[in-house]
């Protein structure tokens, strides 16, 4: 048991599985014996908007919105919004994020900088986890859609997360559809088995 709370936030759009990804750490957590308190701050997320859940646990949680500045990991299923999270990063705070830029309307994928986002994230933490995650996801399937497993993946294979790795299969085993687990378990994995 951690002594302090801990502060996550996830980020991304709608439709990536934020909630989904936001859900199977919470029920995770509760199994680890943690109190937890979860929000969600959304536009149009089941249109493509930009969604951000924040998820805190420890021994005993008043809030549920991670303080500014006060996230000790932000998992992010897009470079740019990664970057906007960054107002609860200080340091110390991990950020884990899938390097593709989905370029949400307005933008255009051409006018946005990705090196320039990269160097903007890193002048408020040295501690910045790129994931070409569609590249890695298609060793297994052609379906991009499960960015959100391999992240956590990712968060518990390099122990980012105050949670056993047991936990969050046993979370994501009761939240995710029977016909699509076995898929989304190798995606999980792909860390793990030193595929990548």
């Amino acid at each position: 048991m951690i002594n302090k709370t801990f502060n996550l936030i996830l980020t991304g759009y709608g439709g990536q599985g934020v909630i989904t990804m936001a859900e199977i750490l919470a029920k995770a957590a509760i199994y680890q014996g943690f109190d937890v308190k979860q929000a969600e701050i959304h536009g149009l997320a089941q249109r493509g908007g930009a969604l951000e859940c924040h998820l805190r646990f420890g021994r005993e949680v008043f809030s549920p919105l991670v303080p500014q500045a006060g996230a000790d990991l932000i998992i992010s299923l897009d470079l740019l919004e990664a970057l906007r999270a960054t107002n609860y990063a200080n340091s110390k705070t991990q950020i884990l994020t899938n390097s593709k830029l989905f370029s949400p309307q307005p933008f255009e994928p051409k006018k946005i900088d990705s090196g320039k986002i990269i160097n903007d994230i890193k002048k408020i933490t040295k501690n910045l986890k790129l994931v070409e995650a569609e590249e890695l996801i298609k060793k297994i399937t052609k379906d991009t859609a499960m960015i959100n497993i391999l992240m956590l993946g990712f968060a518990s294979a390099l122990k980012f997360l105050p949670i056993k790795k047991e936990l969050i299969l046993k979370a994501m085993k009761e939240r995710i559809r029977p016909i699509f687990i076995e898929t989304n378990l190798k995606i999980f994995h792909l860390v793990f088995l030193k595929k990548i």
